[in-house]
């Protein structure tokens, strides 16, 4: 799943992730590393991340205080490179595949980086068991085998998981209460009977609101969408069924299983009613002008949702209660924010390889890579750095130990971008005391009734061999999904699907899921599922 780094208004904020629910209590804090020759010149290992570059020199001096920390203990210093996020994913791949770029360590995801098609072309470097318990003694140690195995492709470890750590990162709509209840007033006084829309548990229920809330304020904008951002489709099917997808295989989740019919690869967008009728709410929406109607003059969602101009945005979990919920406090204290999240009944925890750490095949000094990594990882003092930066300057642990920013701390000036999503501990984290904790709270025992964990990381269904095939499915998906997403097609809404769906049969759509269903019966008959 993409994340945003977004400027916020508030000297609060920085780009800090959640404290989750893990059980981890280890502390370790001796990474001398005496058994191995570190003599010699530092070894600088490059890290490469998402995100923008920062440009107020205080990732540099975070650095130069880590770097001393690296130096006394393994003779390595970190340098940081950035893929920005406009257009990421392709030009990460790009990056990985020009080979031009002199990187260690590189960020992947299962889910959202394309880590496995990566690794299939000899991007990244095998990591045997010997080598980790080396030269990443602390992290391999608590790592399970069967953890390590998600991480394994054709028998060889190609990532280090970030299975240490808890994180919601689903998607859903972040809506103003207020206004849904102004609304349901505004209608039953109009037409004399009651009008009871409550909180948005369903889409039915957002097409109700919009429906009602346009006849309200017929130049109202509803959402200011970009015309680009498309994980509502998933969303709305796997809402509106029991689908969970294969992430690894396409950020659009063309190939699955139904729970109540698991032993079946399916594509819903090939069968079933679920497209159809979720091309007909999209048009419609698009009819009523729910977003802009030329995304050209597109500025940014969050901002017009703060202003009141807007009534939901697209977010994630962790959008919601770091970022809009704090700073709609800042801005409109008195409005109401509600959080509908896709799949109420149909939750999947996030894959451990979201947040994954590879080592380049063209790496320098691999060894040296990987004791850096685990002391980011495990040492207190280095992990702080690395997540929060220098106590004083960019955060501070209050009375009740949590994080807090400093008198005068100003994020523009004082903040830092190191984006160390890949190795993360909950029993490391702080948790910061600006983040509306209590409706994550709220949330997090709704999601940890019905969530499932991801089922797919232990099944190797990306191979060379289908990966040009899912590339041109994907190239289709890239074409028709944001047309249907936002209705902006001439013609019927079923015309558009079919046509969809043609395009994505001649793409090979069919020949990749029965590609996909042997590896799963085969997996099934090996492990005996």
């Amino acid at each position: 799943m993409k994340r945003k780094i977004l400027a916020l208004v508030m000297a609060a904020v920085m780009t800090i992730s959640t404290v989750g629910c893990g059980n981890s209590k280890r502390v370790v804090s001796d990474f001398q590393y005496r058994n191995i020759d570190v003599s010699g010149p530092p070894v600088t290992i490059t890290y490469l991340t998402i995100g923008d570059k920062p440009i107020n020199g205080m990732t540099e001096k975070v650095l130069d205080k880590l770097n001393e920390l690296l130096l006394k203990k393994v003779n390595a210093k970190l340098d940081i490179y950035y893929i920005g996020w406009n257009d990421y994913l392709e030009n990460y791949n790009k990056t990985l595949s020009l080979g031009n770029v002199n990187v260690d360590l590189i960020a992947a995801g299962g889910d959202w980086l394309d880590a496995w098609p990566n690794a299939a072309k000899g991007y990244f470097l095998p990591l045997s068991e010997d080598m980790l318990r080396t030269y990443c003694p602390q992290t391999y140690k608590y790592v399970s085998s069967m953890d390590w195995d998600c991480c394994t492709y054709d028998g060889k470890i190609y990532f280090i998981p970030e299975n240490e750590y808890t994180q919601w990162i689903n998607y859903g709509f972040v809506y103003r209460l207020d206004d849904v209840k102004n609304v349901e007033k505004a209608k039953s006084n109009d037409l004399g009977r009651d009008f009871n829309i409550g909180e948005i548990q369903d889409w039915d229920t957002l097409d109700e609101f919009f429906t009602l809330y346009r006849e309200q304020n017929p130049e109202k904008l509803f959402w200011d969408a970009d015309g680009k951002e498309t994980k509502q489709a998933l969303g709305y099917i796997m809402s509106e069924s029991n689908y969970i997808p294969i992430y690894e295989l396409s950020e659009y989740g063309v190939w699955g299983i139904f729970k109540n019919a698991q032993s079946q690869i399916v594509s819903p967008y090939m069968s079933g009613n679920y497209l159809y009728n979720y091309a007909k709410i999209m048009k419609k929406w698009n009819e009523l002008g729910v977003w802009r109607s030329d995304f050209k003059d597109y500025k940014d969602n969050y901002e017009a949702f703060y202003n009141g101009d807007t009534s939901v945005v697209l977010a994630t979990t962790e959008d919601y209660y770091t970022t809009i919920k704090p700073n709609m406090e800042i801005y409109q204290p008195e409005a109401k924010l509600k959080f509908f999240w896709f799949g109420k009944e149909n939750l999947v925890k996030t894959s451990i390889l979201h947040g994954a750490m590879a080592i380049s095949s063209k790496s320098k000094n691999p060894e040296r890579a990987l004791m850096v990594y685990d002391i980011l990882r495990n040492d207190v003092e280095c992990y702080r750095l690395i997540r929060y930066g220098i106590e004083g300057v960019q955060y501070q642990i209050n009375q009740k130990d949590m994080l807090e920013r400093p008198n005068g701390y100003n994020d523009e000036k004082d903040g830092i971008t190191t984006n160390f999503w890949w190795g993360r501990r909950d029993s490391y984290e702080k948790a910061d005391s600006n983040y509306a904790w209590d409706d994550y709270n709220e949330l997090k025992a709704e999601y940890n009734k019905i969530a499932i964990d991801y089922p797919w990381d232990r099944y190797r269904f990306m191979t060379t061999n289908i990966n040009n095939t899912i590339e041109e499915v994907t190239k289709v998906c890239d074409k028709y999904i944001p047309e249907i997403t936002y209705g902006r097609y001439e013609g019927t809404p079923e015309a558009e699907v079919n046509e969809f769906r043609t395009a994505l049969k001649a793409a090979g759509v069919d020949e990749v899921k029965t590609y996909l269903q042997n590896i799963y019966d085969a997996d099934k008959a090996k492990n005996g599922h």
